[in-house]
């Protein structure tokens, strides 16, 4: 049974697409890496992280300091970050319904807190956990895991990238991915998660699908 649905932040909760790009290319600037605008998002959807770093002239091995510098930019920006729409209830419905909701962030835990306490989350998301270990998501989730003494059947796990569906599969969480967030619907699609959301309520349909249930309200 799902007791838990632990979310991804940028992309899945938070339409931070607008942002993530403004913070980066303060950092780009700095470095003379390519910048980035809107429109190289799907092609870089497609490509694998170390792809994705060639393209746009970022070194391999500066990228975990490069995300530190972005997460500290992040701040300066994060102002006219907002919700996707409809996410508010999902995750008012889900606390409401008694399931802990929880994020996984490469982000800074400061700058989630933020966001939640300006959009009214800030009661309904109880764990916050972080981590700028971009290659090792699934060692993130098993810590987590062990940190609140959940099993993978507990879990369900919603994000809106390749990544997260393969650092589910290799600790055996079910994996719901979003299909409005950074990734391209054809990754996601080979990816093979559990199911695809296509919209917030979604969620709640496979939370009760799963659950045994006939819907969530």
């Amino acid at each position: 049974m799902i007791t838990h649905v632990v979310f991804d932040f940028d992309g899945t909760i938070a339409n931070s697409r607008s942002v993530v790009i403004a913070a980066y290319n303060q950092v780009a600037q700095k470095h003379r890496f390519h910048p980035m605008v809107e429109a190289d998002i799907p092609v870089l959807s497609r490509l694998s992280i170390p792809e994705r770093c060639r393209k746009m002239g970022v070194p391999l091995y500066k990228l975990p300091s490069v995300m530190v510098e972005v997460a500290r930019s992040y701040k300066n920006v994060m102002g006219s970050l907002v919700a996707f729409d409809g996410m508010l209830p999902v995750l008012q419905t889900l606390h409401r319904h008694g399931l802990a909701v929880g994020i996984i962030s490469t982000n800074d835990a400061e700058n989630i807190q933020r966001f939640l306490a300006r959009n009214g989350m800030e009661a309904v998301v109880q764990r916050v956990h972080c981590s700028s270990n971009l290659f090792g998501k699934d060692k993130v989730i098993s810590r987590y895991l062990k940190t609140y003494g959940l099993t993978p059947e507990q879990v369900l796990y919603v994000g809106d990238e390749e990544r997260d569906v393969v650092a589910c599969r290799k600790t055996k969480l079910r994996v719901l991915s979003v299909s409005w967030g950074f990734e391209a619907l054809d990754v996601l699609t080979r990816a093979g998660p559990d199911s695809i959301a296509h919209q917030p309520a979604d969620i709640l349909q496979w939370v009760a699908q799963l659950n045994g249930l006939p819907h969530l309200a």
